[in-house]
């Protein structure tokens, strides 16, 4: 995200405050639903800002956030990193990555300060490290979003990031694939509705999502779950709108943003270090069975105040401190302090 120092650094508070409290609640197991296990720890310092993770064969690329999105890394299922490859167009803010026909799909969606005239679709091809530039934009408005789906036609939907209200959905206004959006654009989008959460809850701050391979799934990911969606018949935006997901409680982690499921099945999922040490990778194994094991129905893990682990705060304590965050970022705004914005190259 792009802004003056002041506003970055009240909204970096915000981000601590709620992942932090919601990732705290995640270390209990979920009752017949399958657990995350550690599966590697990145060493490599290119990770420290992991923001989206894609797995292709026995393979995974990752790709930081801006200011960390200017070269994809390629890394085994040991986290030891093989190649580092150039974004082919210079980016204003990569949040997450897709894969498609052969290209990675950079979703350069992130608008914190929601200032964007338009958002873009980078391809990267895996062979030749050729890229194409396709913009889009919304047709109510900037959004911030960190979430990029792809389904197996190519077609691209985009799930916002909302601090407080229900994320929404978009997709090219025409059901174009990426491969047919205009270049460099922009090419519209449409709203496809309100994601469903199944509990009815509003839940929100969505930071990343997955497709599996065989399309029957979706994976999306804020800082404390993981919501697994069946995808039937009427695709992806129906599931998202219309579906009962499971959610899952995922570890403790210090900024978790990225998902993305393997050939065989199994949802990984990665985060920021957040100034610290690089986190672990972890694996839920068979995640399609845990989904499926449902019965059609939405699950939700039961998890009390007393479930609680280490020194984070409540959900309650956190969401009670963000009133005063947005305030003071309200505050700083008002005196002066501006978006610097760096124009597309």
């Amino acid at each position: 995200m792009r802004s003056s120092l002041g506003v970055t650094a009240a909204c970096t508070v915000l981000v601590v405050l709620l992942s932090g409290s919601a990732g705290a609640q995640a270390n209990t197991p979920v009752p017949e639903a399958g657990v995350f296990e550690p599966l590697c720890t990145p060493t490599d310092p290119g990770l420290e800002e992991l923001s989206g993770m894609v797995a292709v064969g026995d393979r995974f690329y990752a790709v930081g956030d801006s200011g960390n999105d200017e070269v994809v890394l390629k890394l085994d299922a040991d986290c030891v990193v093989h190649n580092r490859i150039p974004v082919p167009i210079d980016p204003y803010d990569i949040e997450d990555l897709a894969y498609y026909d052969g290209s990675l799909i950079l979703a350069d969606i992130g608008d914190n300060l929601r200032t964007r005239e338009t958002v873009a679709f980078i391809t990267l091809d895996l062979e030749s490290g050729s890229g194409s530039l396709h913009r889009a934009t919304y047709p109510d408005g900037p959004h911030d979003a960190e979430t990029v789906l792809v389904d197996r036609s190519g077609r691209v939907f985009v799930v916002t990031k909302e601090l407080f209200g229900t994320s929404s959905i978009y997709t090219p206004a025409q059901g174009q694939a990426i491969s047919a959006l205009a270049e460099p654009g922009p090419t519209p989008l449409t709203r496809v509705g309100t994601l469903a959460t199944g509990d009815g809850s509003s839940a929100s701050m969505f930071t990343g999502g997955a497709v599996s391979g065989d399309g029957s799934m979706v994976a999306l990911r804020n800082y404390s779950d993981v919501y697994l969606y069946r995808v039937g018949g009427e695709g992806i935006g129906a599931a998202l709108t219309e579906g009962q997901p499971l959610r899952i409680p995922t570890p403790y982690q210090p900024q978790g943003e990225s998902v993305t499921f393997t050939d065989a099945g199994d949802l990984v999922i990665g985060s920021e270090s957040r100034g610290g040490e690089l986190p672990p990778l972890y694996v839920l194994r068979g995640a399609a069975a845990t989904l499926a094991s449902q019965d059609g129905g939405a699950y939700v893990a039961d998890i009390s105040a007393g479930d609680h682990v280490g020194e984070e705060p409540s959900n309650a304590a956190a969401w009670g401190i963000v009133g005063g965050v947005v305030v003071v970022v309200v505050l700083l705004v008002g005196v002066g302090l501006f978006v610097r914005i760096r124009k597309r190259r």
